[in-house]
């Protein structure tokens, strides 16, 4: 049973924390401000990513992986499987989104906030909650109160949460960082993308650029699928996303900037 966790993992985990929460709202509040009307288009690209990352990719994944439980055994196969239903899914569900919002208001603060309500829930669903638990945890350690944890447990339940309590307790404080960094990336990939399909909608670009965005989505999850394939560390996936991402924020800035605004 560990007796404490380390200040530096319960600081990263803390600024994680902020970041995740944080990053989301500030540019929400931000788009909000310069753009009225901005918090319906946060909402929608909220309602979209779950309806189609929670809901309808997760229903996908249940018949594959029945069907083919063995999947995960191919690096290959399940690499290219994560990869292009995420960027099927939610690219889908960000075209047909901004086409809906796109009918009242063309402006490109209506990308930009799609793109923050579909990045900053996914951060919030996927890496703020688990924070939050995993903090509780922690005070929870650090407080001598971890019997409040192993109320209701029995025999194997209670030598299994407190080799869980342990691990946590391991868990290196750069590895907490990351996962603040790894959203950080996933919300600037998310805005990226949006402008991207902003773009389609309005007609700056023509169609090929949904395509084109399904794409971008998959290869710039090539790094979390390797790293969820046992293949690379934590750090070289963050640092490969970001990569992967400023390329994406890049490409995606030329294409606004040589677009033909004629074509709205």
């Amino acid at each position: 049973m560990p007796t404490s966790v380390p200040f530096p993992s319960v600081a990263c985990a803390m600024l994680s924390l902020l970041v995740i929460f944080g990053v989301p709202i500030g540019l929400g509040i931000a788009v909000n401000r310069k753009h009225k009307g901005s918090g319906y288009a946060i909402m929608i690209g909220a309602f979209c990513f779950i309806v189609s990352a929670y809901v309808l990719e997760q229903i996908l994944h249940g018949l594959v992986f029945t069907a083919f439980p063995n999947i995960r055994d191919n690096i290959v196969v399940f690499c290219l499987y994560g990869c292009l239903t995420a960027g099927l899914f939610e690219e889908t569900a960000r075209l047909l989104g901004l086409r809906m919002l796109c009918r009242k208001d063309k402006s490109p603060a209506v990308g930009f906030a799609y793109g923050v309500g579909h990045g900053g829930i996914e951060a919030i669903l996927l890496a703020g909650l688990t924070m939050v638990n995993n903090l509780m945890v922690m005070y929870a350690i650090n407080s001598g109160n971890t019997d409040s944890l192993l109320t209701g447990l029995e025999g194997d339940q209670i030598t299994l949460a407190q080799e869980q309590l342990a691990q946590l307790a391991a868990v290196p404080a750069t590895q907490w960082l990351a996962a603040g960094f790894e959203r950080l990336c996933a919300i600037g990939l998310h805005l990226a993308l949006s402008m991207l399909i902003w773009m389609v909608v309005t007609r700056r670009l023509p169609a090929w650029g949904y395509p084109a965005a399904i794409g971008l989505h998959a290869v710039s999850n090539l790094p979390a699928m390797l790293y969820q394939a046992g293949v690379i560390g934590v750090w070289p996936t963050e640092f490969a996303t970001l990569i992967l991402v400023i390329l994406v924020a890049l490409l995606v800035r030329q294409l606004y900037l040589h677009a033909e605004p004629a074509h709205l």
